[in-house]
């Protein structure tokens, strides 16, 4: 137990370190300051350019990807054949993990909007549900150009996806898939809430489109 709980809090720290601003400052930019003032990858590529941007996105994905998957494995089973013991444990790394993104310590606890971390976490958790996620923002950013409409939308799928998963395969919800369940709304609701500013300018007409031309 002890050693799970001080994976959690190493969870969190690793969640934490925020790639964003690091990639930022090496370029002499601090990106609180620049473009949406997010340290996120999508303000990385705005600011830094895809040459910083990019890698910022994997490096946050990975941030998500590896822990929970070294956790995963140390437990020793599927997801959706865990305890609700052991699931507590998966989701605790999971949400520490996220936190760690969307409010890091080693900046006064403002950080990302949780999109790449979260993505990460889903494909540890269940490729199932990071592929669906996956082929949702793809297809959403192609036909409208808005990566947080694109994240947001997806993360609606994530949650139709583990309702598929965790109760409508086989009709039952075991406590472990109720727990999942729960976490993974409550990801999905962090995650809107930190794109609240997007939504208004969704709703306003001036949310920017990805790869729109820089007027002269």
């Amino acid at each position: 137990m002890v050693e799970n709980i001080l994976y959690i809090l190493a969870a969190y720290v690793i969640g934490s370190v925020p790639f964003g601003f690091l990639a930022g400052k090496m370029r002499g930019i601090d990106l609180r300051e620049h473009g949406s003032c997010n340290i996120g990858a999508t303000n990385a590529v705005r600011v830094l350019g895809k040459a910083w941007g990019v890698p910022v996105f994997f490096c946050d994905f990975l941030k998500g990807l590896l822990p929970l998957l070294y956790m995963k494995n140390h437990l020793g089973c599927a997801v959706t054949e865990m305890s609700a013991a052991d699931m507590g444990w998966l989701l605790g790394v999971m949400f520490a993990l996220v936190l760690g993104h969307t409010y890091t310590c080693f900046l006064g606890f403002k950080g990302g909007k949780g999109v790449a971390t979260t993505a990460g976490c889903m494909f540890a958790f269940s490729p199932v549900i990071g592929l669906a996620i996956l082929a949702t923002w793809i297809i959403t950013m192609v036909l409208t150009r808005y990566v947080s409409l694109s994240s947001m939308v997806a993360g609606l799928v994530l949650i139709a996806t583990a309702v598929w998963q965790f109760w409508l395969q086989d009709g039952v919800v075991s406590v472990a898939d109720g727990m999942a369940l729960g976490l993974l709304f409550l990801i999905f609701v962090l995650v809107v809430y930190k794109h609240r500013s997007n939504i208004v300018r969704l709703c306003n007409g001036t949310e920017p489109k990805a790869f729109a031309k820089k007027s002269k």
